[in-house]
């Protein structure tokens, strides 16, 4: 700054400006206009919350429509339109949910995987006991709350099992439509 040079010039300018800046009393307070930017931000953010406050209720209201204590995946799936309910345990099975406790191929026994006990699934127990013969336990995979809202969130995500006819819209259908 003292060698009086263009660098020197510039030091100095820079110096200069930063005192003034420093003396220049401050507003704390925002602008009028300021003020009513921040009030439609404010609005904007309420409107957007309402709505996807709605929206979340009428999903919540879809599911306590559909979910009954005790449904199995398969009777849930039932009331979902376009689900292959018949391959919803072979789904279930290829995200860990259940696995099959039988031996061979061709007899399904379903029974929940300990990645999904008590979390999305638990288990009913059944004893059969046919007339003249040993009694027999089986049991039935049922589906937890939780488990219902994975499930929903999969079928709008287009990710369970769909039937071939499946018209494309994310329903259930509370009537039979008769179609003349």
């Amino acid at each position: 700054m003292v060698e009086r040079n263009e660098k020197g010039k510039q030091a100095r300018q820079y110096f200069i400006e930063c005192e003034r800046r420093v003396l220049q009393p401050q507003t704390l307070l925002p602008t009028t206009k300021e003020l009513a930017l921040m009030v439609v931000r404010a609005e904007e953010d309420k409107e957007k919350l309402l709505l996807e406050n709605k929206s979340l209720s009428t999903e919540n209201d879809c599911l306590k429509n559909l979910f009954k204590e005790g449904m199995t995946p398969t009777q849930f799936s039932k009331m979902l339109n376009g689900v292959n309910s018949q391959q919803i345990n072979h789904f279930l099975a290829g995200l860990k949910w259940l696995y099959n406790e039988s031996k061979s191929g061709n007899n399904l026994r379903w029974r929940v995987a300990a990645t999904a006990r008590d979390k999305y699934l638990t288990e009913k127990q059944n004893e059969i006991s046919p007339h003249g013969a040993n009694s027999v336990i089986s049991y039935r995979p049922v589906l937890l709350r939780k488990g219902t809202q994975r499930l929903y969130d999969q079928y709008l995500a287009d990710k369970l099992p769909m039937k071939k006819n499946w018209n494309g819209l994310h329903t259930h259908d509370k009537t039979i439509q008769i179609v003349a």
